[in-house]
């Protein structure tokens, strides 16, 4: 019998459905460390991953990648850059490539409209400049990117991990924030979206506290085009169906980490709040206590 979630036929390949690719919502982060991964990111096979564009670096990563939206945004809001997503799950790994695959052959074959809105041929997102790979990133980051190399770095809606005996899984804690530190560039931004208020507070926290990061003002968050995307994900979408709470804040990678600073000022989640409305979701009357009494 066919494979129900094979979506190609004579006419190339469709865009696969997602009811064939569910998957557990988490997965065991110390478990999952019998992956392939590259000897140096020299090794990193982008001729395999973005075939058109394999003379460029990845420069944006979104961590826990899910089903691809926040990776399918990016790329269409910033089409010279490679985007990759890193998911620790294979069913939804295979769901977002063959997604690509779908939506890199649909551009390569569709013709323009040739109408006064029709959007320049220059401009048509081909997909060439993103991919996703099945991996956990709380280990070999470094096998993958060369120190300074990423720009953006997207946690978006991480596996809360409520019991304190699993606080050592969440993908925010000092030794990882050495990790993604190394791979940033000076400037380069981390940017963290949760609907979980304790959440917020634990990231928020020592991202504060790290001496490789500050915390970018709001004013700044509203003149990122890459913000408005975080609240539009599979996940942020469901977080607006059930009027819930979502928290934004981005902090930019510092020059000088040894340089000395003022003692930063540790934000409550009112300002996460607002940076989320500011992004365009307020939840109404009463959603602002969802995700407290998690």
């Amino acid at each position: 019998m066919a494979d129900k979630r094979q979506a190609d036929d004579t006419d190339g390949p469709k865009p696969p459905q997602k009811k064939f690719f569910r998957s557990r919502a988490h997965s065991n982060v110390l478990n999952n460390n019998d992956l392939w991964f590259p000897a140096t990111p020299q090794d990193v096979p982008l001729s395999s991953y973005f075939p058109r564009r394999s003379t460029q670096n990845i420069r944006f990563v979104d961590v826990g990648s899910g089903f691809g939206s926040l990776c399918l945004s990016l790329a269409r809001t910033f089409p010279h850059e490679l985007v990759l997503g890193i998911e620790i799950r294979p069913k939804l790994v295979e769901y977002v490539q063959k997604r690509i695959v779908a939506l890199r052959h649909e551009a390569s074959t569709s013709e323009p409209d040739g109408s006064a809105t029709s959007m320049p041929a220059d401009l048509q997102p081909t997909y060439d400049n993103v991919w996703s790979i099945h991996h956990n990133a709380m280990r070999f980051m470094p096998n993958f990117f060369e120190k300074g190399q990423l720009e953006k770095l997207f946690i978006c809606f991480p596996d809360p991990h409520f019991k304190r005996k699993n606080h050592r899984k969440r993908i925010i804690s000092q030794p990882l924030l050495a990790e993604f530190g190394y791979t940033l560039a000076s400037g380069a931004i981390l940017y963290i979206i949760t609907d979980v208020s304790e959440l917020m507070e634990w990231m928020v926290g020592r991202l504060t506290e790290s001496p490789l990061f500050d915390r970018l003002p709001r004013e700044a968050l509203r003149a990122d085009p890459a913000v408005p995307l975080l609240i539009h994900t599979d996940e942020g979408s469901k977080v607006q169906r059930n009027n819930g709470n979502m928290f934004i804040a981005a902090f930019r990678k510092r020059e000088d980490p040894t340089a000395p600073r003022e003692d930063p000022v540790l934000l409550g989640n009112d300002e996460a709040a607002a940076a989320a409305s500011d992004a365009g979701y307020t939840p109404e009357a009463g959603g602002e206590l969802r995700g407290k009494s998690w």
